[in-house]
């Protein structure tokens, strides 16, 4: 059995950051990270001001240590999906739990219902089998009864029809599109 590398991860090309504030970086910290880093820093630092206050100064490391660890984390590429970021993929992962699968209706131009919070409860309660055993949460998580993602109907099963044309039938509808397509002009 033959085994092959492939070299196309080491030429990813990424702008880097150089200089930041007259600072030389060296190899400079990738602008996708500056970016990561400026939205999480930038929220958690506003959401922490504004319910917090200033923090005291035992608590700075509180204050300074999770948004960077989050930023480091989260702008590492991903083991399962390489081409993509921590942050991406959990992302996708929080929005799944929270829209779920929502159905395509009259090819995706009707936008599906609304299934609500109990579909994303259930959801919850199958992911983390814990949750519906806790008490006072047993309703709220619960993932027996019947399923609410069937509240639109069972899914619409269809039969595509594969039809082959021949390059006689392909030459024949392109002459028919060139004549409709052209239109003869009169030069006097």
């Amino acid at each position: 059995m033959r085994l092959t590398h492939t070299y196309s991860r080491h030429w990813d090309i990424e702008t880097r950051q150089h200089e930041l504030l007259g600072i030389d970086l060296g190899e400079g910290i990738p602008r996708k990270t500056l970016r990561y880093a400026l939205a999480i820093c930038g929220t958690w630092w506003a959401l922490w001001l504004l319910i917090l206050g200033f923090p005291p100064a035992r608590a700075v490391s509180l204050f300074l240590a999770p948004p960077i660890a989050l930023t480091w984390a989260g702008s590492k590429r991903s083991q399962t999906y390489w081409r993509r970021t921590n942050l991406l993929v959990w992302s996708v992962r929080i929005a799944y739990l929270m829209r779920g699968i929502q159905p395509v209706l009259g090819r995706g131009r009707i936008p599906g219902p609304r299934l609500g919070l109990r579909l994303r409860a259930r959801r919850l309660g199958e992911r983390i089998p814990q949750l519906p055993r806790m008490p006072g949460l047993e309703g709220l998580f619960a993932i027996e009864g019947p399923d609410p993602a069937r509240a639109d109907g069972e899914p619409v099963s269809t039969r595509p029809r594969v039809r082959l044309y021949g390059p006689d039938a392909v030459a024949k509808s392109r002459r028919k599109r060139r004549r409709r397509t052209t239109t003869p002009t009169k030069e006097t």
